[in-house]
């Protein structure tokens, strides 16, 4: 019998993301506030994304004492390298939604034209368990964030990034052709390889 883990996070709409995610590769995932009262995690202070992965991902195995799950990942602009990146959340602010995220990033690069829009989306994995153990899993997808929010599929930065080759945004996918492309998807399938 599989573990079923925990996802180690208090944002309900990456959780659900990395739920479908990682069901898509066969594990068996829910947020961990589907069992356990909220958890107040360390403050991300770094600028590592394996470094805010595993520890988030310790601090909630030690907590729950349960093997969970956790996610850091972020927004790369190399037109713009002074934007974004590992703390994309903490720059557009964490409480905002992620259409008024979607917003910001819109206003912030509308004098930047198409051909310098080309951005990176980048995932990392951490899943830990109550002993100590960590396995971590990174992966990315490269694309353009256009100046619109384009699809209903999925939601957050998915909605701005369009990958050339499909003529569409991550957004415009459905859950079958988007997750193997995904930077989450990646990850995911990278991660399950390693439990």
């Amino acid at each position: 019998m599989g573990i079923d883990w925990l996802i180690a996070s208090n944002n309900r709409g990456k959780s659900d993301d990395l739920r479908r995610c990682l069901a898509y590769y066969g594990v068996s995932a829910s947020q961990y506030l589907t069992r356990y009262p909220h958890l107040n995690f360390p403050a991300e202070t770094t600028t590592s994304y394996v470094d805010n992965a595993v520890g988030k991902a310790q601090f909630a195995a030690r907590a729950l004492q349960q093997p969970v799950i956790a996610d850091d990942s972020g927004l790369e602009l190399p037109a713009r390298p002074d934007l974004f990146g590992v703390t994309t959340a903490r720059d557009l602010g964490v409480a905002v939604s992620g259409s008024d995220r979607n917003r910001e990033i819109i206003t912030t690069l509308n004098s930047l034209p198409l051909a310098q829009r080309r951005a990176v989306m980048r995932a990392t994995l951490a899943a830990a368990w109550p002993d100590g153990r960590v396995v971590v899993a990174q992966a990315t997808v490269t694309g353009y964030l256009l100046p619109v929010q384009i699809g209903q599929y999925s939601g957050g930065f998915d909605r701005l990034f369009w990958l050339p080759h499909l003529g569409r945004t991550l957004a415009e996918l459905p859950d079958q052709w988007r997750i193997p492309l995904s930077h989450r998807g990646q990850a995911a399938q990278q991660l399950k390889q390693q439990l």
